[in-house]
């Protein structure tokens, strides 16, 4: 009786186990990482090129607010992005909703249109000729 008693008991004080799953995550997407760019749209002549995952990336890494941009794209296309380099960068908030993400050294503000776990989306808001970058976040 005794065996079985203490058997119950180890399985319950196994099963009773607290886990961690309910601590809570921090899911907020940021812009910390690799990302490819994988499409850009609009300008004047209206352009809309896909890019292959992995030709142009932008790798973020906010603990000292560098920008890499590695960019080996050789295609002849209008605009491609950032040429390859290193870049300070900051993100700005106006209202709490919209988000900016200052290029220093590049001179323009991009509204950031969409951030989340896997998409990335950057307007120039240029109105008549800005472009719109769409990335993918990279897993490499």
């Amino acid at each position: 009786m005794k065996t079985t008693f203490y058997i119950l008991v180890l399985m319950l004080s196994t099963l009773s186990c607290n886990s961690d799953d309910d601590t809570p995550q921090n899911s907020e997407p940021t812009l910390n990482g690799s990302w490819s760019l994988v499409n850009v749209t609009g300008g004047l002549a209206g352009v809309d090129d896909d890019f292959e995952i992995g030709l142009i990336i932008w790798d973020f890494n906010q603990d000292n607010l560098e920008l890499t941009v590695t960019n080996n794209n050789t295609a002849n296309v209008i605009y491609d992005g950032l040429s390859s380099g290193t870049y300070d960068y900051e993100v700005l908030s106006t209202t709490g909703e919209d988000a900016y993400l200052v290029i220093h050294n590049f001179g323009i503000n991009h509204e950031i249109i969409t951030l989340n776990a896997s998409q990335l989306v950057l307007d120039e808001g240029v109105a008549a000729d800005g472009f719109l970058l769409t990335f993918s976040r990279s897993s490499f």
